[in-house]
């Protein structure tokens, strides 16, 4: 399973910029996708680590994962910017926890 590392951090930085770079909702959509395909890699990564190796964050982030991608976005106008967030936010954390394993 390849990771890019700096792909990943290139699409979180994007999808975490402030609101008021907020992109516009193709971006937004494209971003989401993105992100959820580095985050499914990120997640069989951590998941092959034993769980008693799992930090308190990967715990936390794999639970975050597994109810954002089963319900995907809420209501509202900006649900779909929040949802890609959270995701940014999670993939960041699996990153963080892989690089504190090296």
């Amino acid at each position: 399973m390849l990771l890019d590392p700096d792909a990943i951090s290139f699409d979180a930085d994007r999808a975490l910029a402030p609101h008021r770079m907020m992109p516009p909702p193709a971006e937004i959509a494209d971003l989401t996708v993105r992100l959820i395909s580095h985050g499914a890699r990120l997640v069989a990564v951590v998941e092959a680590i034993p769980e008693s190796q799992h930090s308190v964050r990967a715990k936390g982030a794999l639970k975050d994962w597994y109810d954002l991608t089963d319900g995907g976005p809420g209501e509202g106008a900006m649900a779909n910017w929040v949802h890609m967030r959270a995701m940014a936010r999670m993939c960041r954390t699996f990153m963080d926890y892989l690089r504190g394993r090296t």
